[in-house]
């Protein structure tokens, strides 16, 4: 059996155009044997629905475990696999895709040291709750057609947490209180927020790495940049609603949202209301 026949991606799933990071969802059928030639890519297989045995095989050595809901694969890049499962039914997976640029990228920039010395995560079956919530919370936010900034936010996220967990990796060192990068990050924030900003650029401007950059505006801020960004742009947008021009979606491009359902996604969840019943109240 060939993988399209094995894996079908499911037809309801969208075209996100993420390119921090891949996912996509599979419904498989409930007996193959496939070869999966190397990826530049770290894999990561969340298990949504249905019970199978599954085998691995590197080289000459087959390695099994019984997969559920819940578990999760993992395969390091350059990892050349023959896979094989069995299962009474269809199963359901989620697949992730991290690029083996940012894991080797976030190797140097958090501990110094090329990724082949702390070891890419490789694992046939594993259980991590914390893996689990992320990869479900990017399905949900692929489906609402969330921006590129999001996924690299969790992208950035995911690379850490897998060398610290699932490698050889030890804990980060703590980025300190520094608030005067944060106050610097807020305000090019601010005047750039009509802009597609990148979590790169913001980390940038911090002088901090990607990833200190994240925990370090969560401390100091209470919230993650995404979240500060939205909010940004919602109160940007609310001003421009109480006056009976530009139209929406041109607010929606003053304002930095990818589209007008993008703004109006955003606005209600933080005001309640559409921009439209927000500006009919307002004026």
């Amino acid at each position: 059996m060939n993988a399209e026949h094995a894996r079908r991606r499911r037809d309801d799933w969208p075209e996100v155009g993420w390119t921090s990071l891949r996912v996509v969802q599979f419904d498989n059928a409930e007996q193959a044997e496939l070869h999966l030639p190397p990826s530049g890519c770290q894999s990561i297989v969340l298990v949504n629905k249905g019970l199978s045995r599954i085998e691995s095989r590197h080289g000459s050595t087959w390695r099994g475990a019984e997969y559920g809901p819940g578990m999760i694969g993992l395969t390091a890049p350059g990892q050349p696999t023959d896979i094989r499962w069995c299962g009474s039914e269809r199963s359901f997976t989620t697949h992730v895709e991290l690029p083996s640029a940012l894991i080797d990228r976030t190797c140097v920039e958090l501990w110094g040291r090329d990724a082949s010395r702390l070891g890419r995560p490789d694992a046939l079956a594993v259980q991590d709750p914390v893996l689990s919530s992320v990869i479900d919370a990017l399905c949900v936010a692929a489906r609402a057609g969330v921006d590129e900034f999001y996924a690299e936010s969790a992208a950035t996220f995911l690379a850490v947490h897998l060398l610290t967990m699932h490698a050889a990796a030890p804990p980060p060192r703590e980025a300190g209180r520094e608030d005067h990068r944060v106050r610097r990050a807020a305000r090019f924030i601010r005047d750039n927020h009509s802009q597609p900003l990148t979590l790169a650029e913001m980390a940038a401007v911090a002088d901090l790495s990607p990833f200190h950059f994240l925990r370090l505006f969560k401390a100091v801020t209470g919230q993650t940049p995404y979240r500060f960004l939205t909010k940004v742009r919602v109160e940007r947008a609310r001003r421009h609603l109480t006056r009976p021009e530009p139209s929406i979606t041109d607010i929606a491009h003053l304002c930095g949202f990818a589209s007008p359902s993008r703004l109006t996604a955003a606005f209600r969840s933080e005001t309640g209301l559409s921009p439209s019943e927000f500006r009919a109240a307002s004026l």
